[in-house]
């Protein structure tokens, strides 16, 4: 059974601000990326431990990491209730470890 994908307001924040970065340049290739991003998270339903822990990214938190070219997702998989949460969406020259992830 697929999991449930469900985004925090930090990561809807997050895609916006990317969107808002590549629009200046190409509004639509803006459009296509978020597009492709939204698609490569979307195949954690299927596969909820496709990204790295957490730990290896030398964060002490149970999370775990999608790596979608130089964007970092940042997500957490329930079990029980078949949900993954998706905490942020940086990029990976922001220094996540003083950001909110959850």
């Amino acid at each position: 059974m697929p999991y449930k994908i469900l985004y925090l307001e930090h990561a809807y924040t997050d895609l916006e601000t990317i969107l808002d970065h590549i629009a200046e340049d190409s509004p639509s290739h803006a459009i296509e990326y978020l597009k492709f991003l939204k698609n490569s998270i979307s195949k954690l339903s299927n596969f909820p431990y496709l990204g790295v822990t957490c730990k290896r990214k030398h964060i002490r938190r149970e999370c775990r990491v999608l790596i979608i070219e130089n964007y970092l997702v940042f997500y957490k998989t329930n079990e029980s209730s078949k949900i993954i949460i998706i905490g942020r969406v940086l990029h990976r020259s922001v220094n996540y470890k003083t950001k909110k992830l959850f």
